[in-house]
């Protein structure tokens, strides 16, 4: 039988941008890109520029003080529409769990904390994008598919 650790939850500062790092990268793997370049520069700017300015809150999970779950909630600004007069977006990315902790109800957390940060903030929408683990959390947060994310490679 499965031991259930004691997890404890809080938002992510600059000293935890060298685990942030390493959790994307096994986040990207997990997800089944290779990793054909080292990104821990570009990861390492990001995170200290987003954390810093505001437009990335980060929620974690840890176990023993280890970083074993995260969650992002990053803003980014588009021309205003009519259902959007600011045009300042909420997205959902980042998420990513130890394989070890999955299924344990860390990343439900994670999300309800992020669709709370979302609310506060005044947004009525918040975008992602599911990876295959991901998909069942998301719908059970109510979170529907709405396809017409298209993209262009160079």
């Amino acid at each position: 039988m499965k031991t259930i650790e004691k997890i404890s939850y809080r938002k992510a500062t600059e000293k935890d941008i060298p685990q942030l790092i390493e959790l994307r990268i096994k986040q990207l793997i997990d997800e089944g890109y290779p990793e054909s370049r080292d990104i821990r520069h570009e990861l390492q700017t990001y995170f200290t520029a987003s954390l810093s300015n505001g437009s990335l809150v980060c929620w974690l999970g840890l176990s023993n003080d280890i970083i074993i779950a995260t969650g992002g909630l990053c803003f980014y600004q588009l021309p205003g529409s009519f259902s959007n007069p600011t045009g300042i977006n909420a997205y959902i990315t980042n998420m990513y769990t130890a394989d070890q902790f999955r299924k344990q109800g860390i990343a439900s957390f994670l999300i309800d904390k992020l669709l709370t940060e979302a609310k506060a903030g005044g947004f009525a929408f918040v975008k992602l994008h599911a990876s295959n683990h991901g998909k069942s959390v998301y719908q059970k947060a109510g979170f529907v598919n709405a396809d017409g994310y298209m993209g262009l490679k160079f």
